[in-house]
């Protein structure tokens, strides 16, 4: 994995403004991953590997320090918190590509939801189908006794505990803040998507850059490439140079 240029990064905010944050995680995946990764290859990654890479990339980019908001679910109030990225970094446990779980008579065959997974399911509005149609996709033989069985028509126990196998294999995908309101003393633990929360920052840091850009070019006429190549350092002394 390599640091993306600012203009890369400029170039992928660009891409990114409509597509979900499934489809950003992938697009900053790609911008900064050293061989030759295909978009099909970087999208079968099991979630909490996607995660891991991600977590890197935003050491890589803003540091190791983060800083979270949160809104307290029982009166409303704004919870900020700071923790590092090696806090949310869980150990490389690298899951095999097919996973077994057999209960109640019948062995399930699945493997880990991935970012396909999540391209598929951003039109479902109901959570029970969306739930429903993971199951389809990730369970790659059933059978009892012998005989196939069809992903939906597994036991609604049995698909509970599939899903819990799942969270089980990758816990790296489903990363859960502890929070505790120092007004209400109400806990809660949100999920900490690290893809949506990247493309926060980036989006942050891409309107900064832009008017960093306007500046330097309406003070020296240079051209967007020529101040994008600057040195953080230099674009901050010349910066200080033409600002009254």
């Amino acid at each position: 994995m390599h640091t993306p240029t600012p203009a890369q990064l400029l170039q992928v905010w660009e891409r990114g403004g409509d597509p979900s944050a499934a489809a950003r995680g992938l697009l900053l995946l790609g911008c900064s991953c050293d061989d030759e990764a295909s978009v099909e290859a970087l999208a079968a990654l099991p979630l909490g590997r996607r995660d891991a890479r991600l977590l890197e990339l935003r050491e890589r980019l803003f540091g190791s320090a983060v800083d979270a908001v949160a809104t307290c679910p029982q009166c409303a109030a704004t919870v900020e918190a700071t923790f590092r990225c090696d806090d949310l970094r869980l150990a490389d446990a690298e899951a095999a590509a097919t996973l077994e779980h057999a209960a109640r008579g019948i062995r399930v065959q699945f493997r880990l939801p991935d970012s396909r997974d999540l391209l598929a399911l951003e039109n479902c509005t109901d959570a029970g189908a969306a739930r429903a149609l993971l199951l389809e996709r990730c369970v790659l033989a059933a059978q009892r006794g012998g005989e196939s069985s069809e992903p939906r028509g597994l036991p609604h126990e049995l698909q509970a505990e599939i899903a819990q196998a799942m969270a089980q294999a990758d816990p790296q995908a489903d990363l859960q803040l502890a929070f505790r309101c120092p007004d209400c003393g109400h806990e809660w633990q949100p999920l900490f998507d690290i893809a949506r929360f990247l493309w926060q920052e980036l989006h942050a840091w891409a309107l900064h850059m832009l008017r960093e850009v306007d500046t330097l070019a309406q003070a020296y006429h240079w051209a967007e490439a020529d101040i994008l190549a600057l040195s953080p350092r230099r674009r901050q002394a010349y910066l200080e140079l033409c600002t009254p």
